[in-house]
């Protein structure tokens, strides 16, 4: 069983309240720390600032930055910006940029196409104390991801910037804003991307559930891997057309299951639902399982005796998985017969050297090396008994 804070969930009343903590404490840090809010400032961003939907990601690290999932189900940021008595009148503007590193107080950046810094709203009619809406795919398009798809080159999260500009009714929008008439909010970060598949996957049978071990990719964003499975429609090198079961197993109409080694994997294999080199959907019914850093893990839930495409993606420290890798078949089986064999013959599988144990929480199963070990150990048993027992007959008839 995964034991990673990504499975572990507290409750969802808990989990709203802990985000606003968090949230509320990186706001307050990032004020006293430099938010760059000058003293005696008219505008300045209160430490509440809240997310209008509940991440998905179960973990609580960086509740204020932008994940992939964040973006497609517009889980928003929401300031609370206040404005100085005195200094402001209900006929300015208070407008919101946001960039990677560009200085969007510069006039001259703002209005330069190049300048890498993007307007995401103007609000006049303003009060002592108003609600902000920056919305995360504005956010995204800002910094060159448009519809939540970012291509550059690296995994890692990057830095924005989030500017708050007031501009007095008598200078206009497009000068030089000083500091005390701005605040930049920088303890938001965005990262789109997962980090990059593993390779060289393999894959072993157990009961109702399929072994996977696999090379880990050189990424510095890796945090673990979610596995998926499709068992209606895999087809491996000589099998027939899956049937219509998901990664749960389901009453599958059936498949063929050629082409599966002993072990019940194989090395190449197809699935209609899952494609090697796309992100798998953030609500995948494919999902079957999923484990933190490492080289090996288990599907689960799966129905002994039908043909599974398996492949995995792995996730980053917010929750965004990567693109999936090439797939491999197999089978789950029952193998208890390898050591009901082995303890007919008069072993004593769970303790001798002979023995052979999983993985805690592995269930019943048994990696193919050792298993072929077991099995053959056992027949070979088998063959001495029987082989003493035809002798002792002869004896007893001759």
């Amino acid at each position: 069983m995964d034991e990673t804070s990504l499975i572990v969930r507290p409750p969802l009343r808990w989990r709203r309240l802990r985000v606003r903590m968090c949230a509320a404490t990186l706001a307050t840090a990032s004020l006293v720390g430099g938010a760059g809010q000058a003293a005696g400032a008219t505008v300045a961003i209160s430490s509440d600032v809240e997310r209008t939907e509940m991440p998905m990601r179960p973990t609580s690290q960086f509740p204020l930055w932008i994940s992939r999932q964040d973006c497609m189900t517009d889980n928003d940021l929401e300031f609370t910006i206040t404005l100085s008595r005195g200094n402001f009148s209900p006929g300015d503007t208070l407008s919101v940029w946001v960039s990677q590193s560009s200085d969007c107080k510069v006039g001259a950046v703002r209005t330069d196409p190049n300048g890498r810094c993007t307007p995401i709203l103007a609000q006049s009619d303003l009060k002592d104390t108003m609600g902000i809406r920056v919305p995360a795919k504005e956010i995204a398009r800002a910094l060159d991801a448009p519809d939540c798809e970012d291509r550059s080159a690296s995994t890692l999260a990057r830095p924005v910037s989030i500017y708050f500009l007031h501009h007095p009714a008598s200078s206009g929008t497009e000068g030089d804003v000083d500091g005390n008439h701005a605040v930049v909010w920088t303890d938001t970060k965005m990262d789109l991307q997962g980090p990059k598949p593993p390779s060289s996957l393999k894959v072993g049978s157990g009961d109702t559930r399929l072994i996977l071990e696999f090379t880990q990719p050189v990424d510095e964003d890796l945090n673990g891997y979610y596995f998926y499975c499709d068992g209606g429609g895999a087809s491996a090198p000589g099998a027939g057309a899956g049937g219509t079961s998901g990664a749960g197993g389901g009453e599958g109409t059936g498949g063929g299951a050629g082409g599966s080694t002993a072990a019940g994997g194989s090395a190449v294999c197809g699935s209609s639902a899952l494609v090697p080199g796309e992100i798998p959907d953030l609500d995948s019914t494919y999902r079957c399982g999923s484990t933190g850093k490492g080289s090996a893990g288990e599907a689960t839930g799966l129905r002994n005796d039908v043909l599974y495409a398996v492949g995995i993606a792995a996730y980053d420290t917010i929750g965004n998985p990567g693109v999936l890798s090439a797939l491999a078949c197999g089978t789950p089986k029952d193998v208890d017969g390898f050591f009901e064999l082995y303890r007919e013959a008069g072993g004593k599988a769970g303790g001798g050297y002979c023995s052979v144990t999983g993985p805690v929480g592995a269930g019943r199963w048994v990696p193919l090396p050792l298993g072929a070990v077991a099995a053959g150990a056992a027949l070979g048993l088998l063959r001495s008994i029987r082989r003493r027992r035809s002798r002792s007959s002869a004896e007893e008839h001759g």
